[in-house]
Parts: C-alpha cells; sequence; structure tokens
C-alpha cells in the first residue's frame, strides 16, 4: 500500500484522530506520511491511518479466546471463579468489544513493569531509573558487627569458611532436590535439576555470590549441543517435549553475568557478598540512568531548537548532531535498563534465600538471619538507604571490594576509587595535609583509605557498620572536621598506623589537639 505524498492533515477524519480537532489545529499538523494505514480502505482513506477502533474487535475476539482456554485448563480464582478478560453482554442485549484490559493499557514503563515482575517498593525503582538518588542495601546478621569485621581475616574463620564451602558441595551431591529447594536459591528448577542429573562436583566452579553448576563454562562447543554454558543459561526461547530440543538464549547483559543465569545457584553462606554486588549493580543502574537523564536533556533542547527552526523557514543544519545524541541515548537507556534488570535479579535471589530463613527452626542459627532489634519478622533484617550522599555510597563499595576479589576486579574497571580518593584528599589538604592518595595507584588508595574510613565508622557507631558510614560521611560533608578533630585525627592515625607510613606529611599539632 505504497504512498505518493504525505497526507494533509485537513482530510482526516474523526474515526481517523479520535476527537475532530478545528480547521485551523488540523491545518497546523502540516501533512504527515502515516506508517500504519488502511490498506483495506477505498480511495484515499488508504492513505490516511488506520481508524482507532479498528483493532477493538480482532482484540475482543483474541481475549476472549484466551478467557476461554484459561477456563479449560481450569486456571481460576482463589474461589473458582472464571478468570475474566472481556466484559459479558446479556442475551437480548447487542454485543459491543469492550474488554477489561484495553490494548492502550498494554503499554507499560520499564518501572511499571519492574514493580509488577518483583517484590521491589515502587519508590525503590522509581528512584534509581530516575538517576537522582542512590539506594543501598545492608543485611544484618547475629553477633556480625564492625567490632568483630577483623575476626573474619582471622585462621579460625578460614577454617570454618572452608568447611562451610565443602559443606555445600557435598549437600548438592548428595541431597534430594525438595532438601535442595528449602535451603538454595535459584532462578530455574528445571535447570538445576537437569545440572544435578550426575551430580559430579568436579564440574562445579564456586563464585563470589554462589556456585556455577556448569564450571563457568563460556565457549560453545559445535560437537554437543546439549552442553550448558552462558550461550543457553537465559530465557527460554522455542520449548519442546524433549528437553535436548528445547533452546534457550545466552546469559541476559553477557557471559558471567552469574545473577541472572540458570545455571547459578546460592544460599545463605553468599549473602554478604551479594549484598556486596546488590549495591555495586545500584551504583551502575545509577550512574547510566543519570547519564541518560543528561542526554535526554541535551537531545530535549536540540529536538526543540529543530522545531523552532522548522516553523520559521529557516534550515537545520545539526541533523548528524540530533543523531549521534539519539543513539548515545538509546544505548545509556539500554544499559540501564540491562543494569536495573541485573539489579532487580540479584535483589529476588537475596529475597528468596530470606525467606528459605524465615523456615529454619527455632533451634538452628546456622548462617540464620535475625530481625533487628526485636523478635519481629526476619524480612526486618533487610533494610534499604536512601541517599544522595555519593561518598556514602562509593565508601561502601570500596569496603566490600576489599573483602570480595571478583566484585575488586568491576570496580576497577570503573572511577569508584578515583572518585573517593579526589574527595578525601580534598579533605586532606583542607587540614593541611598532602593529597597524599593521588601519590598511589589504585590499590593503595583503595586499602588506604579504607583503613582511614572504616576506623572513623568504628568509632561513630561500633555496632551498626551502615550507620557507623553515614555519620562520618555526614561528618565529612558538613565540614564538621574543620572545626571538630577527634573523628578526624583517629583516621589519620589508622591512616599512618596500619596503611601507609605518612608522618613525613601529618602534622604534629593537629594529631595533638
Amino acid at each position: 500500500n505504497p504512498i505518493a505524498k504525505p497526507t494533509e492533515c485537513t482530510l482526516l477524519l474523526r474515526k481517523h484522530i479520535h476527537h475532530q480537532g478545528s480547521d485551523r489545529q488540523l491545518k497546523n499538523m502540516g501533512e504527515i506520511a502515516f506508517l500504519f494505514r488502511d490498506a483495506s480502505a477505498r480511495g484515499e482513506d488508504k492513505q490516511k491511518p488506520i481508524p482507532y477502533n479498528a483493532s477493538d474487535s480482532f482484540w475482543y475476539q483474541l481475549l476472549l479466546e484466551l478467557e476461554n482456554q484459561l477456563a479449560a485448563r481450569g486456571d481460576t480464582l482463589d474461589n473458582d471463579e472464571r478468570l475474566k478478560l472481556v466484559v459479558d453482554y446479556p442475551e437480548g442485549r447487542m454485543k459491543g468489544t469492550a474488554t477489561l484490559f484495553p490494548l492502550h493499557s498494554l503499554r507499560v514503563s520499564l518501572i511499571t513493569a519492574y514493580t509488577m515482575d518483583t517484590q521491589l517498593p515502587l519508590p525503590v525503582i522509581s528512584k534509581l531509573l530516575a538517576g537522582h538518588t542512590r539506594l543501598l542495601m545492608t543485611i544484618y546478621y547475629n553477633k556480625i558487627t564492625p567490632s568483630v569485621m577483623a575476626d573474619k581475616m582471622s585462621e579460625a574463620h578460614d577454617t570454618l569458611d572452608a568447611k562451610s564451602r565443602l559443606s555445600v558441595r557435598n549437600f548438592l551431591k548428595d541431597a534430594s532436590m525438595e532438601k535442595i529447594q528449602c535451603r538454595m536459591a535459584y532462578h530455574s528448577e528445571g535447570s538445576i535439576q537437569t545440572a544435578l542429573v550426575n551430580r559430579n562436583p568436579i564440574g562445579w566452579e564456586e563464585r563470589s555470590c554462589g556456585l556455577c553448576l556448569m564450571g563457568g563454562n563460556t565457549v560453545k562447543p559445535d560437537e554437543i549441543n546439549t552442553l550448558g554454558g552462558c550461550w543457553n543459561g537465559g530465557v527460554l526461547m522455542r520449548d519442546s517435549g524433549s528437553a535436548a530440543s528445547r533452546i534457550y538464549g545466552s546469559v541476559p547483559h553477557g557471559p558471567q553475568n552469574c545473577i541472572r543465569c540458570r545455571w547459578f545457584i546460592t544460599e545463605a553462606r553468599f549473602l554478604p557478598a551479594l549484598n556486596a554486588q546488590f549495591n555495586q549493580l545500584s551504583y551502575r543502574a545509577h550512574q547510566a540512568s543519570a547519564l541518560s537523564v543528561e542526554i535526554e536533556g541535551e537531545l530535549d533542547i536540540l529536538k526543540d531548537e529543530q522545531f523552532f527552526f522548522e516553523e520559521q523557514g529557516k534550515p537545520f543544519i545539526r541533523h548528524d548532531e540530533l543523531k549521534a545524541l539519539q543513539r548515545r541515548y538509546e544505548i545509556q537507556q539500554a544499559e540501564a535498563d540491562e543494569y536495573t534488570k541485573d539489579w532487580i535479579a540479584c535483589f529476588e535471589l537475596i529475597n528468596k534465600i530470606i525467606r528459605v530463613e524465615e523456615l529454619r527452626k527455632d533451634g538452628d542459627l546456622k548462617d540464620k538471619l535475625i530481625a533487628v532489634g526485636s523478635e519481629q519478622d526476619v524480612c526486618h533484617a533487610l533494610k534499604f538507604i536512601e541517599t544522595d550522599s555519593e561518598l556514602l555510597h562509593l565508601s561502601l563499595l570500596c569496603e566490600d571490594a576489599e573483602f570480595y576479589p571478583d566484585l575488586l576486579d568491576e570496580l576497577r574497571k570503573t572511577p569508584v576509587i578515583q572518585k573517593r580518593s579526589v574527595q578525601l584528599s580534598r579533605v586532606l589538604m583542607k587540614k593541611g595535609f598532602e593529597p597524599v592518595f593521588m601519590e598511589m595507584d589504585d590499590k593503595q588508595q583503595l586499602i588506604a583509605a579504607n583503613a582511614m574510613l572504616r576506623q572513623m565508622a568504628k568509632i561513630a557507631d561500633p555496632d551498626d557498620k551502615l550507620e557507623g558510614y553515614r555519620k562520618v560521611v555526614g561528618y565529612i560533608e558538613a565540614g564538621e572536621y574543620l572545626a571538630n578533630n577527634n573523628l578526624f585525627s583517629e583516621g589519620i592515625q589508622a591512616l599512618t598506623s596500619k596503611a601507609i607510613h605518612l608522618s613525613h606529611i601529618a602534622l604534629p599539632d593537629l594529631l595533638e589537639n
């Protein structure tokens, strides 16, 4: 149904635009080459858009058929009532095409889709996607506070941790699927059953946040199509009665993205690492969203300029710049979307583990979560923190990276360490110190700055790491260190005694006061 020229909007009727506009409004709309044209129409209507209600009858029939199929399959409400998708019309009354789910309602935003598919609160998702607010999460454990964090580095903890790793492997090797369901968290039960058929722990690979039951395999073999790996760890693309004939997509957002892979399995022992990865993904999603919003603003300004030029009959010569901004905006939108999906997948794993912990018996305290403050429901042990402080977010990411090498590798690909060092160097310079962090490489910056802030946070709040860091960041950002040296001097002492030797640049009178 080709067209020879665009259609003048003054020729459009009410059926084409739903509401009949004035002649002046239609004239101001100019000419439009409509993409969805009514090829079944007669005469000039072939060049005009499809009438707004043309699809109502088809949509009604489609939903009615789906409703009948659901009823035949036995899918009902809890009270055994039929699931209703369309409006019923009594006998003797003219039938219409009204549905309970209009076609237009399927146009949902990312925020709505994420809210429907997850248990995350709507404000949490919307603020993250807007790129203005940083979201952090903390999980509280029995007896785990900054005061005893040093014990994690002891030989006794290493021995216990090694036994814990071994117990997970032995558990997966010997336990029934029912027991695995009661203790472990994963995305796809069918995939886990397939991977555990042979129960061979040699082929499993431990990751920072769990176990890969396919040994971290990223290379697709040409000979055997049934082997699992990153290339088929995604969603089901084509179903089949035979497991060997089913086709799965690759892991979303690239290979090694374990938290969205169907071959990945985890448990409560990995909760600290999952929490650390959750906060790192929050940072990446925030950065991509903020950049997307920034580019969108530039794009809107350029589009407005193009509109005014065309209204005045002047040539618009910045088309290349407009296309480049549009391309950059779409790329950042896609990145923000993928990082948000990673973030949500990580949250879902954490949430599944917590639900498993809720079913633990009272006497079983191994890796058990507890409520904060009182004997309330265990879900209160998971807490979201909303903050506008970049320094707080950066500091917690760097703190976690020192304990989890995999996260450190990812962190070193970002400007996180350098951005925190710049802020702390500015603080040092205001107090009369040299910007010593600028003379270090990124690893030294991480260790030295962590030692400084960790000691300050430990003093600010010995029982709550997150609250301690929040108080320290407030102390720094509010400039309180300029008048009150107590907390700052403790940080300098930790920096000079535990991390690096700074006696040649420290001011003795500052430390004495």
